[in-house]
């Protein structure tokens, strides 16, 4: 004979349930953008490519998809903003700040990074050939260990603001002595 359910037991599981998910939601909605941000723009699959969006405030705006293939985001706020699958080849990010960005499966290929501050970025899976990183901060960074390897064959100069080396922020072995 199977056991009877007891519906206020199947009440209470989804109740917490629910609370489980409105705390994810919630966790979610204000990942990545730095407190006060009022831009959370939603550039998703947007074709941006060789767009002029230098000195521009996009913190925490989503990217997801977009094609920004050379587009100049040179000095622009991109602290918290997602790229997941964007196409940022032969982009102009010099000086940008992407700290606390998600850059999974970027195409970075070309891009110009140098002096960015990437801290606390997530750059996994990105494809960073030919791209220029000199004076780059890459403190507290994920980046993926084969990315590792090829970044740190490049990695020099200091970032402009933080002063933090470049092949040290990577933790690069030719840094530690």
């Amino acid at each position: 004979m199977a056991a009877k359910s007891n519906p206020s037991t199947c009440r209470r599981n989804f109740g917490k349930l629910g609370i489980l998910l409105a705390a994810i939601l919630l966790l979610w909605l204000l990942w990545g953008a730095p407190a006060g941000s009022q831009t959370r723009l939603n550039f998703s699959n947007a074709d941006l490519q060789g767009q002029d969006l230098s000195g521009q405030d996009c913190r925490g705006s989503s990217f997801v998809g977009a094609n920004l293939q050379g587009a100049d985001l040179h000095g622009a706020n991109l602290a918290g903003a997602a790229f997941t699958k964007a196409n940022l080849a032969e982009a102009n990010l010099s000086g940008a700040d992407l700290s606390n960005s998600l850059l999974d499966l970027a195409n970075l290929a070309g891009a110009d990074l140098r002096g960015a501050n990437l801290t606390g970025a997530i750059a996994a899976r990105v494809a960073w050939q030919g791209a220029q990183i000199a004076g780059a901060d890459f403190s507290e960074a994920y980046v993926d260990r084969a990315a590792l390897r090829q970044l740190c064959e490049r990695a020099e100069g200091s970032h402009p603001v933080t002063g933090v080396a470049t092949c040290e922020s990577l933790g690069c072995p030719q840094c530690k002595k």
